[in-house]
């Protein structure tokens, strides 16, 4: 594999953090060279969400960080490390009536591929990676069209 690594992002465990997640995902991308990838934001956006709901990240005194790395030239890997959890993320089946519960279902959808690996000191790394050359393999019956991220810069929150 020849990864390379875009960039990192460390910011508080408060909602407003999602946010600018979104915004400093989209400078890594720009300062590429390439357009913002919609998908790749969203999916930052349901990780982050996650940790602060679901673990200690979103206590006081909680922090999330994202990386964004290029696994290769048409796949992007972006990773939520959050405070911890007695659980561990899953996709699950929401009824119609349920008002959350569809995150990791998203991520399930639109990524290639996603995980968790649990790290020391009580924390983990939720990941998800998707395609980002012009055209993505049909999924679904539908053609999935994302941009492409290469870069060496780093950006801190």
């Amino acid at each position: 594999m020849n990864e390379r690594f875009l960039g990192e992002i460390v910011l508080p465990g408060v909602a407003q953090s999602v946010a600018v997640a979104r915004r400093c995902v989209g400078e890594i991308l720009a300062a590429a060279g390439l357009r913002v990838v919609e998908d790749v934001r969203l999916i930052v956006s349901e990780l982050i969400t996650n940790a602060l709901i679901h673990t200690a990240s979103g206590l006081h005194g909680g922090v999330v960080t994202v990386e964004v790395v290029a696994v290769d030239a048409e796949i992007v890997r972006v990773e939520v490390t959050d405070d911890g959890s007695d659980t561990v993320p899953r996709s699950r089946v929401s009824g119609d009536d349920d008002c959350h519960g569809r995150g990791l279902w998203l991520v399930e959808q639109v990524s290639v591929k996603w995980g968790v690996r649990l790290l020391g000191a009580g924390q983990r790394a939720v990941w998800a990676e998707m395609f980002t050359g012009q055209v993505a393999p049909v999924c679904g019956g539908e053609d999935l069209t994302v941009g492409v991220a290469h870069s060496g810069r780093q950006v801190r929150g």
